[in-house]
């Protein structure tokens, strides 16, 4: 079977990159006229570009974010094309500067996408993210120094390096949240952007040092950002893991890091403005930023009360209300004292349900749940396990505490209750254990609680406790029994 020639076209271009990056190099160490130079700038991010719209057209669900890289790098290519052709300094001008503000949103979009690549689906947070950082972007780009950069080099240099820098730490953030490893893709991507800039930080100080061009040496630097990520690989996607071993994070500080930074800029950025020593320009943008911040945390508030509402729905019984087998579970889990649990099932329950029907038998279910409460105190759990089961969590009660309180809901359970013209009676079968007697995990109560119910229930209703077998000794013909009637 022939070889796919995708890899051997990405090889080919990622080639075409680093000879590129070489050639430079040694028209800048020869000395090289600065025209020549700047025809070959475009090339490295023309390559680079070429990968990620190929991994573009393979699809998958990080589609999307090869495509805010890819286009990322297009828009260096315009950049650089442009000056190329335009008279005057080679490597800058007022509408490359301008496409390279552009460029840093998109690779602000390229790298959110990244970290977020297991969710394939844009949501707001992610647009708000961008609207957020494109005009904190904006209004660092404005600023340019009056009198020395017309074009506003400094501001677009000092945006190159805060944003870079900014990427940098939310990629190192992001990538290791949970105790991973960064892979090879951030680590491409944060040497990408580190050598960016440092190039940027460079040629900042040295317009601020009143020189116009940047030294050859500076391009070289800086083109090591396209041929990077041209090597970067797609990333594996993670793994999900099951909602019952983790909580999913909508909101986390690693993800606001970026927002949150640019709005504080563009509020220092407004308290220097009132001295009218900005750019009305910037400072508008700023005011933007800031307001496009708000919309953001606006949106994170309602992000974490869904979050919430959806936490509690997953932890509550539709029925009745009531905290379902997962809450109880992790009530279970959080116990710091001794507990007794009592497991409750209903008897005669399903000739209920056979008779009057399913609407009826859920009235049912709710006025025993209703009847339960109303025994209990605020610090005693009552759980609907599923169909007609119950467990009630009793912290700090000793097992004769509990069995005093099943007997009495036992009495308030087995009372006779009106559906209509109709009057129901059913029994109920309570077991019960105590973590002093199985003390192995929530499982292991809930084991032994169930074992002393379906003793109860054979003895036709009422309540049983379980009660461990003691460690047998020669004397011994037979075992015990493990349950004891109360």
């Amino acid at each position: 079977m022939p070889k796919s020639p995708g890899p051997r076209v990405d090889q080919a271009l990622r080639v075409t990159a680093v000879a590129s990056l070489l050639l430079i190099a040694l028209l800048v160490v020869a000395g090289a006229p600065g025209p020549a130079t700047a025809v070959l700038v475009p090339i490295p991010y023309a390559a680079c570009a070429a990968v990620f719209f190929r991994r573009v057209r393979c699809g998958g669900v990080q589609q999307a974010t090869w495509a805010a890289a890819g286009a990322a790098m297009a828009t260096a290519v315009a950049g650089a094309g442009w000056a190329a052709l335009s008279p005057g300094e080679p490597i800058h001008t007022s509408t490359s500067d301008a496409l390279a503000v552009v460029g840093f949103v998109l690779l602000y979009l390229f790298v959110g996408l990244l970290l977020r690549s297991d969710r394939p689906v844009f949501n707001s947070g992610v647009w708000f993210d961008g609207i957020v950082a494109g005009l904190g972007i904006a209004s660092f780009a404005c600023l340019g120094a009056p009198g020395r950069d017309s074009n506003g080099r400094i501001g677009v240099h000092l945006a190159g390096v805060l944003v870079y820098l900014v990427l940098i730490l939310l990629v190192v953030i992001g990538g290791s949240l949970g105790g991973r490893r960064l892979n090879r893709t951030h680590v491409l991507v944060v040497a990408a952007f580190g050598a960016a800039s440092i190039a940027d930080g460079l040629a900042m100080l040295g317009h601020a040092g009143g020189t116009l061009a940047e030294p050859g040496s500076l391009v070289v630097l800086s083109l090591a950002l396209p041929v990077l990520l041209a090597f970067a690989p797609v990333a594996a996607t993670p793994r999900r893991r099951s909602d019952a071993a983790t909580t999913p994070t909508i909101v986390g500080w690693a993800t606001l890091a970026v927002p949150a930074f640019f709005a504080v800029s563009s509020v220092l950025l407004l308290a220097i403005g009132q001295s009218g020593r900005l750019p009305a320009l910037s400072t508008t943008l700023a005011a933007a930023c800031v307001l496009a911040a708000l919309g953001r945390a606006s949106l994170t508030f309602r992000e974490l009360r869904d979050l919430r509402d959806v936490h509690l729905q997953a932890r509550t019984d539709d029925l009745t209300g009531l905290p379902n087998r997962r809450a109880l579970y992790e009530h279970l889990d959080a116990l710091a004292t001794p507990a007794t649990l009592l497991l409750l099932d209903l008897d005669g329950f399903k000739e209920v349900n056979d008779s009057i029907g399913h609407a009826a038998g859920d009235q049912v279910l709710a006025q025993t749940a209703d009847r339960i409460k109303v025994v209990l105190t605020p610090q005693q759990v009552l759980a609907r396990l599923g169909g007609d089961e119950f467990a009630i969590l009793l912290p700090g009660a000793t097992l004769a505490e509990a069995a005093d309180l099943a007997w009495r809901i036992h009495v308030a359970v087995t009372c006779p209750s009106h559906l209509g013209d109709k009057q129901i009676r059913l029994g109920v079968s309570i077991g019960v254990s105590g973590t002093h007697l199985a003390d192995a995990g929530s499982g292991e109560l809930l084991r032994t609680a169930d074992i002393a119910m379906y003793v109860a229930k054979r003895r036709g209703g009422g309540v049983a406790a379980y009660e461990p077998r003691p460690e047998p000794t020669p004397e011994q013909v037979a075992p015990p029994s493990e349950l004891s009637p109360i």
